[in-house]
């Protein structure tokens, strides 16, 4: 994928880096656990956003390895309040195949990373 403007560049380095911040454990690692305990895949998981909502939850929204977009409460505290949601099918123009779609959305870059790193593996 070419990156041509310094905007494309900067989503790019943005989901790179929590990416690399969540897969490394660096951002939390009982956050990290808890991905791995969903079932899913840390290391094909690509993540466009994760924010501490509170006291040892986490909000967010990540791609699993079958390009499926979630998003998710983890509740590290009490794991069976947390919760995810597949929003796959209701992505509107966050979804790169529509006409409307902007790499600088953080969940279209998030999409469009982990199509790279299928590519790139």
């Amino acid at each position: 994928m070419e990156l041509n403007k310094a905007s494309t560049r900067n989503a790019w380095a943005a989901v790179d880096h929590l990416t690399r911040q969540v897969r490394n454990g660096d951002l939390n690692p009982a956050l990290s656990q808890w991905v791995l305990a969903q079932g899913l895949d840390l290391d094909n998981t690509v993540f466009s956003s994760v924010g501490l909502f509170d006291d040892g939850i986490y909000t967010g929204t990540l791609v699993d390895r079958d390009g499926r977009v979630w998003e998710f409460l983890a509740d590290l505290n009490e794991p069976a309040a947390s919760e995810m949601d597949d929003v796959t099918h209701a992505l509107g123009p966050k979804s790169p195949e529509h006409p409307k779609s902007d790499p600088c959305d953080l969940i279209t870059m998030s999409i469009l990373y982990h199509r790279e790193e299928q590519v790139a593996a």
